[in-house]
């Protein structure tokens, strides 16, 4: 779960945290290890995210706007109104 500096579930920060593992060349919205994975894979995974979570921490510093490009995601499953 992504929390901004006030420790509340965040939308933004997840988009964010997303971003920048595509950025890494990592498509994770979950983790899930599997036999196939080799371990230059999970390698790789944990690369990405030490990055990630590198500007995640200038982000909850400096304002997730400063870092984020485009809009946040929304919940995909939300109320219906």
């Amino acid at each position: 779960m992504t929390k901004d500096a006030d420790g509340e579930r965040s939308q933004p920060f997840r988009t964010l945290f997303l971003q920048e593992l595509i950025r890494r060349g990592v498509i994770a919205p979950s983790f899930v290890v599997s036999y196939s994975h080799t371990d230059a894979d999970i390698d790789r995974t944990v690369e990405a995210v030490d990055g990630a979570l590198a500007v995640y921490a200038k982000a909850l510093s400096d304002g997730v706007e400063a870092y984020l490009v485009g809009r946040a995601v929304k919940p995909v499953f939300r109320p219906y109104v």
